[in-house]
């Protein structure tokens, strides 16, 4: 079984969705906020420290969670689901068209949600209440050496460092 680059993208989409200011000290600082969750023009949503839920109803293309879980809803339709030191819930009646990653967490799909593509969870749990609620290929890896959980402290350090809210200048955007 060849593993798809959904993890791989999930992390890139995940570390360039947040803005990123140019370290500018001769701004003031009025002109300054701090940016923890975004709504893009394509219908994509990304939260940080918080968690992403997407109601019946709604469709989202692209819903990302960092060190938070997305909650996917009875009747709510998403394309991708990605959670980085979170979980990925799909509810009973929930679609996720795409594919559902977890970085660090599980991928949990309750009984009656649907995933048409796959569900990746490193680093944490994937828990099927049924398997055939995922069409696509269903991987789980973690991996325990004392109780502790091997994949998801790598996961971990390599993310430590640059997942806090970015501070975005009003200036130079037009968010």
């Amino acid at each position: 079984m060849r593993l798809p680059p959904v993890p791989a993208l999930a992390l890139t989409f995940a570390l360039a969705a947040p803005a990123f200011a140019a370290d500018d000290a001769a701004k003031k600082p009025n002109d300054w906020r701090v940016v923890c969750a975004t709504n893009s023009k394509d219908g994509s949503r990304a939260v940080q420290g918080t968690d992403l839920v997407i109601e019946a109803g709604e469709k989202v293309k692209d819903a990302v969670a960092i060190e938070g879980n997305v909650i996917i809803r009875k009747g709510a339709v998403v394309e991708d689901a990605i959670a980085i030191r979170g979980r990925v819930i799909i509810e009973a009646g929930a679609r996720v068209k795409g594919s559902v990653v977890s970085l660090g967490g599980e991928v949990r799909v309750h009984d009656g949600g649907k995933v048409d593509g796959n569900a990746v969870a490193l680093g944490g749990r994937l828990t099927l209440d049924k398997q055939e609620s995922v069409a696509g290929d269903k991987v789980g890896l973690s991996f325990e050496v004392g109780g502790k959980d091997v994949v998801r402290g790598l996961i971990e350090d390599v993310l430590d460092k640059d997942m806090r809210c970015h501070i975005v200048d009003d200036a130079q955007t037009d968010v």
